[in-house]
């Protein structure tokens, strides 16, 4: 347990810093499939939504995205390692219980290799921080690059009173961390980018909810490597040609 850090201070990190500038290619074969686990009490209304943006900013890099289950978790098996710090959301500045995020990691894990997937990707209601740096408390998300998976916490982006806007923010936040697990470690300096660093629930609003020029520029060049085209590009390319050959064909 800890040994309550954050009492009355508000958290300046609730994602995981990770270096800016610092260019890391991942080796992944795409396309692939990606799985979406729901770990504690996630509504799977979320899952069309979230399902639709990611195949948007994503585009042709999953062959398809499947939702592999919904996995309860059992706090009480999970009693090791956890923390106790108090939930700067609730005004009564009462106690919650933080889970390590290696502990989602493994649950998503076990998932992806039944299914046979490359990437996992966990939602969950619970409070988490980071397994690689226990400062890092109530965090959004993060990803783990060793397991191609990545966890993100409602816990911190709920609001009661805009349920639009946490839906939004859920889903900014799992297009963040795949992001992760496809361009590398580091942010995009732009503050308007989906993988800009937020540090509090106002930075994931004011960003928007896809990539950036620089950043869909990434992932051209990774489309190039892994020897695929853009779906949707592909086929506008083709309707142009079709085009073309239709009016050439037609001419006198």
């Amino acid at each position: 347990m800890s040994n309550y850090r954050n009492e009355q201070k508000q958290l300046d990190k609730q994602s995981l810093g990770l270096p800016l500038n610092k260019k890391t290619y991942i080796k992944n074969l795409y396309p692939c499939y990606l799985g979406i686990v729901l770990i504690g009490k996630i509504s799977p209304s979320i899952l069309e939504k979230l399902k639709f943006q990611i195949e948007l900013v994503f585009d042709s890099f999953f062959f398809d995205i499947l939702y592999i289950g919904e996995k309860k978790f059992d706090t009480c098996l999970y009693k090791l390692n956890t923390k106790v710090e108090f939930d700067l959301l609730d005004r009564t500045l009462k106690k919650v219980i933080l889970y390590p995020t290696n502990k989602f990691y493994s649950t998503i894990k076990k998932q992806m290799s039944d299914y046979i997937l490359a990437f996992g990707l966990g939602l969950t209601d619970l409070p988490i921080y980071s397994s690689s740096d226990e400062s890092l408390l109530f965090l959004f998300g993060e990803t783990n690059f060793k397991h191609n998976c990545a966890i993100v916490s409602t816990h911190n982006l709920m609001d009661l009173e805009k349920h639009r806007i946490v839906e939004i923010r859920i889903v900014k936040e799992a297009i963040h961390e795949i992001g992760h697990l496809i361009l590398g470690y580091e942010h995009c300096l732009n503050d308007s980018c989906v993988m800009w660093f937020s540090a509090n629930t106002e930075e994931i609003d004011r960003k928007s909810n896809n990539l950036c020029e620089k950043c869909k520029s990434e992932l051209e060049e990774i489309r190039a490597i892994n020897n695929f085209y853009n779906v949707t590009l592909g086929k506008s390319w083709m309707n142009s040609l079709m085009s073309s050959t239709l009016t050439f064909l037609s001419s006198p």
